[in-house]
């Protein structure tokens, strides 16, 4: 079925011109699209095996009379929720953050694993009534301490 008066041969005839011009650099832009994906792919891969061969561990202790409200939970979700912005252009899964709990002894163990570029984040103390404790081999990083009315440091 053909519509009068319009030259479909002239314009397939047109279009396989036009097609068998642009082939060649359509294919490049294709090989180049290819390896840009895999370079990418392989970056990405080499970022969170870094961010995970190098994370932190800081053990949180809560104090006997320990019972945070709402609005302490809520402070710390969002503590937590900063590590990926501080991890700075880890994928989400290498700046991913852990919560690891333990029994030693019957003792109850609360650890924070994260990524080393947040260890000032994991460092802080989410809670009022909660010490952290930076893990063993990572002395030079300390939490900070601040003195409250009355007493000395």
């Amino acid at each position: 079925m053909s519509l009068p008066g319009l030259p479909v041969d002239e314009l397939l005839a047109q279009l396989q011109t036009i097609l068998s011009a642009t082939a060649p650099y359509i294919l490049a832009l294709g090989v180049l699209g290819v390896a840009v994906w895999v370079w990418w792919t392989v970056r990405r891969a080499g970022l969170v095996r870094e961010a995970l061969a190098s994370r932190v561990q800081v053990e949180v202790i809560p104090t006997a009379t320990f019972d945070p409200g709402e609005g302490e939970v809520g402070r710390w979700a969002r503590q937590l929720g900063r590590v990926y912005y501080a991890a700075g252009g880890v994928p989400a899964r290498g700046s991913a953050v852990r919560l690891r709990y333990t029994a030693v002894g019957g003792k109850m163990r609360c650890y924070i694993e994260g990524p080393a570029a947040a260890a000032s984040i994991l460092n802080m103390p989410g809670f009022a009534e909660v010490e952290v404790r930076t893990r063993h081999g990572q002395a030079d990083i300390r939490p900070v301490r601040f003195t409250g009315p009355g007493e000395t440091p």
